[in-house]
């Protein structure tokens, strides 16, 4: 395939955005980020960065002067195509460019009311006009793709591609002994994570009180808690749970994760557990099982597009004793937790796979440009 020369919009702080875009400029592609929330040059490897960031203004007003710069940037970059991640706000500027071909991959917090879409009347209105206006929309889940019909009945065509695990990395089977030791958490000990972001969306608090019960039924068991991205009152709260629960021999605040330790974590694990009030299809979720976790997930329609509860993984209500119960279930049955490990990487093969999706989201660009010429 000939060099394509592709410009992308979004978040460059956002290790899922960086993993996308660095895997086009190691085949060779050239590739541009513009972004007002930039990476450490220590991060920005392969792709030119450019910070589109407007300081000592209103919110309002820095929006709408980096959105015009974006469109600025945009016409002189002049890419082969521009792939928009993350609608909001900056986003809005590939309006002003008028520039074709385009791509738009929404993000749950885009287009799901419950996640703070559309907080005022505007966002409504210039989301749908972003949408309407793509040569290409790709979603990660079914869910995503019905709320963007539903936003937006003229979006054509709209391809399911995923972010893609790399799963050179996350795999099972990485020895995590330096890391019990570190965390102080016996050999004998079982793990279950709660690896999302420390904000009150994931709804820590529901799986700290779940893990009270499972406490008092499986004393030898340890909850990890990462600090991603946190809300430090939040995390604050938890905190005073932990207490109030008497479970602070059992539970772990790790801090922040660094991408490249997070195999080593999810390797820990038996049981990795979510239970948000709403959820995109989380990458999160895909690396876990590709690592050899099992899943136990509040019950909400974009997880049953790939869980199939009591074969890999268990759906439950998102309260906390149907959450504890699960717990419970899945660690005292091993022969499900195995079982589980063999379907789901072979589902990770089949849909899972970055490289795989990565290729066919290169095809797509190859066509946006031939149809463009």
């Amino acid at each position: 395939m000939r060099q394509l020369r592709l410009c992308f919009v979004g978040p460059a702080q956002n290790i899922t955005t960086r993993r996308w875009i660095q895997w086009f400029a190691r085949q060779g592609h050239e590739v541009t980020l513009l972004t007002v929330e930039p990476a450490k040059l220590c991060d920005v490897q392969g792709f030119r960065q450019i910070d589109l960031t407007t300081r000592a203004l209103p919110r309002k007003v820095a929006r709408l002067v980096s959105a015009a710069r974006l469109a600025a940037h945009i016409r002189s970059v002049a890419p082969d195509v521009v792939h928009v991640h993350y609608l909001r706000g900056l986003a809005w500027g590939i309006l002003l460019s008028r520039y074709h071909p385009y791509v738009v991959t929404p993000w749950g917090s885009d287009v799901l009311a419950e996640q703070g879409a559309f907080r005022d009347w505007s966002g409504h209105i210039l989301t749908r006009q972003v949408l309407a206006g793509a040569d290409l929309v790709t979603t990660h889940s079914q869910y995503l793709e019905d709320r963007v019909k539903g936003l937006c009945t003229t979006v054509t065509p709209i391809a399911r591609i995923g972010w893609g695990v790399d799963l050179t990395s996350f795999r099972p089977g990485i020895d995590t002994t330096k890391l019990r030791r570190c965390w102080s958490i016996g050999a004998d000990q079982q793990v279950i994570l709660s690896p999302r972001l420390a904000q009150p969306l994931y709804r820590h608090e529901v799986i700290l009180e779940a893990f009270q019960e499972v406490h008092h039924s499986l004393p030898n068991v340890v909850l990890v808690i990462p600090e991603q991205f946190p809300d430090h009152s939040y995390v604050r709260r938890l905190r005073i749970l932990v207490e109030d629960y008497d479970l602070k021999s059992c539970v772990r605040f790790v801090g922040s994760i660094s991408y490249a330790d997070m195999p080593l974590w999810l390797n820990l694990a038996q049981i990795v557990v979510m239970a948000p009030r709403s959820d995109g299809m989380p990458n999160t979720l895909l690396e876990a099982m590709a690592c050899g976790a099992f899943p136990v997930l509040g019950r909400l329609p974009q997880y049953e597009e790939i869980i199939e509860s009591g074969r890999n993984g268990l759906l439950v209500d998102s309260c906390a004793r149907a959450i504890s119960e699960a717990l419970q279930e899945a660690l005292g049955n091993a022969a499900l937790r195995r079982s589980a490990v063999r379907w789901n990487l072979e589902l990770m093969e089949t849909i899972g796979n970055q490289d795989r999706e990565m290729m066919r989201m290169e095809q797509w660009y190859e066509q946006l440009r031939g149809n463009a010429a």
